[in-house]
């Protein structure tokens, strides 16, 4: 096992990780498995370190985040979501859906640890597949829209009353704002958008 290893071990327990429950190492695939709990262990004892690009290395168990999110909101929020994406990716024009897309997919990984990227692409058929891929890997024009914070709201357990869309804003309910909280991080704080506008 290598000093690196053997010090990236020290570090989960040091952070309260249980060895062989929270991270498990493969000499033989030379990887390192670690649950979430270790993960934000890690995050919130060392949050001067950037663990989401050690990670790339360290291979997390994208079920449990899943399970994790479900379990929290009592509802089955990614085949929801992925469903709501599929159907939108067909639905919304180009500019819109690469909005859209950019918005669900990095701002739910971001907050839930979900690889929403991998299980949606997995889901599509092979055109909409490439269609996909070229909206998010070719930089092409992004058009702002509300459609994917309804959509979020929705899937996490919301209902049609709990958002409002105009154009491309959508105005929100506090159950709504909660909801989106729950499941999408981005770069404005919900709540603080909320109170600006109260």
């Amino acid at each position: 096992m290598s000093e690196e290893a053997v010090d990236f071990f020290r570090v989960l327990v040091e952070a309260g990780a249980i060895p062989g429950e929270d991270f498990s190492c493969s000499a033989e695939e030379r990887t390192c498995r670690v649950s979430e709990r270790a993960y934000r262990l890690l995050k919130q004892n060392y949050p001067e370190r950037d663990w989401d690009s050690v990670s790339q290395t360290v291979s997390r168990n994208p079920r449990e985040a899943v399970e994790a999110i479900q379990a929290h909101l009592g509802i089955d929020f990614v085949d929801r979501i992925l469903d709501r994406m599929t159907y939108r990716l067909g639905e919304l024009p180009a500019s819109k859906t690469t909005w859209y897309l950019k918005q669900i997919l990095y701002g739910v990984e971001q907050k839930t640890s979900v690889p929403l990227y991998d299980l949606f692409m997995k889901g599509l058929s092979f055109n909409l597949y490439l269609y996909a891929q070229r909206l998010l890997e070719e930089n092409a024009t992004a058009t702002p829209c509300g459609e994917w914070i309804g959509d979020l709201v929705l899937a996490a357990g919301g209902s049609a009353d709990d958002f409002e869309l105009h154009g491309e804003e959508a105005l929100l309910t506090e159950q709504g704002m909660r909801l989106l909280a729950e499941v999408w991080l981005g770069e404005f704080d919900l709540y603080a958008e909320l109170a600006r506008n109260d």
